[in-house]
């Protein structure tokens, strides 16, 4: 009976030295789930994630590409039912991710950014716009402005200048227009992103940085002098057959723009890849311009674009932060991203890439200490004003919202949601 307990015990010490040499050596399947579904997006991340792959050979990156609306919508299902994915590649704001950290679906990555180093090895808004209340959810990860991208072109054709103030814009917009082109090719359609980049850009051209701060930050009133010129000025464009045909229906901006139709696109750097494709003639690029009313020169839209969130219920979640480590505080995948898929990475460090000219030109205005560089609406709102935001353009295309109804649906909005403490002022989890 000894000899058969001493045979056990040793079988046994064995199995388990074998078994801790399996964990060391255990293979992980990492699920991400991403909305990048360019073809210039696709090859960057696949080399990225293959370059990744390599150093960790016992980990498997599983990768689903889904449009941004499909991710949004099959997002929560996953989470309520346990089979969410280890990593998320999706929206910052607090108005699409709010609801999920208070639902206890991510992961926080305040220690992580301690961690890892990413407080001083990425951009600061990577973790100010997906925190709040001491909760950070994710890493941005695309750091992205909008802009005015004209056709030079035409403009140098029609004897027309780059526009200095809204006011001027609008004055080169009736002139395309009588010329026989769109003056806009942006469509204010059922898309969130198209109102949403849209309205704040144009809110932001007129409103001073105090007014934007005390929305952002203390949930005041958009019933203000400012808001209402801005929204006045979206109906005079409407009004003035400015926008494309039934701007409010699902169309191709960036197309209607890459093909001469119209002569201006307001949008973010996201689209010059397919402008560099594309795109016949000479692209002019200039900060989307400032109202004459604005006392401080209006404020440029700037996002973090997509955002690494991690799974709480992650059984995987040291290797999810290697993994986002890897491909937002790296010199290597840094350069992979830029040059690429023309994004500029988060990555404070050095790294060498050779860029487009559009995209050496918006990399100058994200530099720029003279531009007052502030996180576009959807970085900030609640998820009631994201919703109203979602929308309102598309509802003034159809005329089923003005000045007043605007301010008025927005207001409620916002206290609707200061009510549930979804703001960045009243959030809580």
């Amino acid at each position: 009976m000894k000899k058969l307990l001493s045979v056990v015990l040793c079988l046994t010490m064995a199995l388990s030295l074998l078994a801790f040499g399996a964990s060391a050596e255990e293979k992980v399947k990492l699920v991400l789930w991403d909305s990048l579904t360019s073809e210039t997006d696709n090859e960057a991340i696949k080399k990225m994630n293959d370059l990744f792959m390599a150093e960790h050979p016992n980990v498997t990156i599983e990768r689903v590409v889904k449009t941004t609306d499909v991710l949004s919508e099959t997002l929560k299902a996953a989470f309520m039912s346990g089979n969410g994915p280890d990593v998320i590649y999706g929206e910052a704001g607090i108005g699409d991710d709010g609801d999920y950290v208070k639902a206890g679906y991510l992961l926080n990555l305040n220690d992580a950014y301690e961690q890892y180093g990413w407080n001083d090895k990425l951009v600061a808004a990577s973790k100010d716009v997906p925190s709040a209340n001491g909760f950070v959810w994710g890493v941005g990860h695309e750091v992205e402005t909008m802009s005015l991208y004209y056709n030079k072109t035409l403009f140098d054709e029609l004897g027309l200048e780059a526009p200095k103030t809204v006011e001027e814009l609008t004055e080169c917009l009736k002139v395309t227009v009588e010329n026989g082109y769109y003056g806009l090719s942006n469509c204010l359609d059922s898309r969130w992103y198209n109102n949403m980049n849209f309205l704040g850009t144009i809110l932001y051209a007129f409103m001073s940085q105090e007014e934007i701060d005390k929305c952002m930050n203390e949930d005041a009133s958009w019933d203000m002098e400012s808001v209402r010129n801005a929204v006045a000025l979206m109906k005079n464009w409407l009004d003035n057959g400015y926008f494309p045909d039934h701007p409010e229906v699902d169309g191709d901006q960036d197309a209607m723009f890459c093909n001469s139709e119209a002569a201006c696109i307001v949008t973010g750097n996201w689209a010059i890849q397919k402008m560099v494709a594309n795109c016949d003639f000479e692209v002019g690029l200039i900060p989307f311009p400032a109202s004459e009313t604005c006392a401080d020169g209006g404020s440029q839209v700037n996002f973090v674009g997509g955002c690494y969130l991690v799974n709480a219920a992650s059984a995987h979640q040291n290797i999810a932060l290697e993994y986002i480590d890897f491909m937002s505080a790296n010199a290597e995948t840094a350069k992979i991203w830029v040059e690429d898929s023309m994004k500029v990475p988060p990555y404070t460090g050095e790294y060498d890439a050779e860029v487009t000219e559009l995209m050496n030109t918006v990399i100058g205005f994200l530099a720029d200490e003279n531009l007052n560089n502030v996180p576009g609406v959807n970085m900030w709102v609640a998820a009631n004003a994201w919703e109203f935001f979602s929308t309102a353009g598309q509802k003034m295309a159809i005329g089923a919202m003005d000045v007043d109804s605007f301010i008025a649906e927005l207001d409620a909005a916002v206290a609707k949601d200061v009510e549930e403490c979804g703001t960045k002022a009243t959030f809580t989890y």
